[in-house]
């Protein structure tokens, strides 16, 4: 990733053993960015290959700047008005929204701030999905 693409993302996943990916895009109204089905052969960035554990989908929004909360509205608005029942979908196990952002070493230095606003949280928290934050140094 370079600067000039993206600082991060910000991505929703759903996970379970019997989880239909194509149940969970009907269902949303949006085609997923990845999704396979558990027992599917999957194809890893080493060239090697593995089956997957439980089944997944997953659509993530980029973040071109670091206003985290505009991704994460998009986001959520791109899930549609089934969103806040997701996990009522069958073979649905678990889910989460992952915001993953890249700072510089100067943001570090300085102290890095990520806000969401209660809006943001409580589109997140109807649908009973946890957030989850990462927030990686780029050296360069």
């Amino acid at each position: 990733m370079t600067k000039s693409e993206k600082t991060g993302s910000v991505s929703i996943y759903f996970h379970g053993a019997n989880l239909d990916p194509e149940n969970v895009t009907r269902f949303l109204g949006v085609k997923p960015d990845a999704h396979w089905k558990a027992g599917a052969e999957r194809s890893l960035a080493n060239s090697a290959t593995a089956r997957a554990r439980t089944g997944m989908w997953t659509l993530s929004i980029s973040l071109m700047t670091y206003n985290v909360s505009e991704a994460l509205a998009k986001l959520v608005d791109a899930l549609g008005n089934n969103f806040p029942d997701i996990l009522s979908l069958p073979g649905i196990e678990s889910g989460y929204v992952d915001i993953f952002v890249c700072i510089s070493r100067d943001q570090s230095d300085a102290g890095y701030t990520l806000r969401l606003s209660n809006a943001d949280i409580s589109s997140i928290s109807a649908a009973g999905l946890d957030v989850q934050v990462t927030v990686s140094v780029d050296e360069d």
